[in-house]
């Protein structure tokens, strides 16, 4: 029974690229939110909030971010659609907005979990 290879994802022939498949605009969102994801305190908050939301101070205890750099990381995350705040009374709690983002940080996190595994081999340049 021959080994499965476990290297990066081939294109089948005939298959549309995702380039293809997208229009300009679209492109132009994808880029923008992974632009947006590309921000370790930000991934951070989205971290902490994959249990289900949590108030500001809840956010900011779990981050470990000062209030005010947690409240422009979160607002960076609402115009993205990543996040959505719901205030309650005096108190302002954040949960995600995307579904799709658990979904991708585990794609991303089991796939470099998996890299992390393998002995990496010298780049040449």
């Amino acid at each position: 029974m021959p080994s499965k290879k476990s290297g990066p994802a081939r294109r089948q022939p005939g298959r549309p690229t995702v380039g293809q498949l997208l229009s300009e605009e679209m492109l132009e969102r994808v880029a923008r939110r992974f632009r947006v994801l590309g921000v370790p305190s930000r991934l951070r908050i989205l971290g902490a909030l994959m249990d289900g939301p949590l108030s500001m101070a809840e956010l900011e205890e779990a981050t470990g971010l000062e209030q005010s750099n947690l409240s422009r990381q979160v607002t960076e995350l609402e115009r993205a659609g990543c996040a959505a705040r719901q205030r309650h009374g005096r108190f302002v709690e954040v949960e995600i907005a995307d579904p799709t983002l658990a979904a991708l940080c585990e794609l991303v996190c089991g796939a470099l979990e998996q890299g992390a595994a393998r002995p990496r081999v010298a780049s040449r340049m």
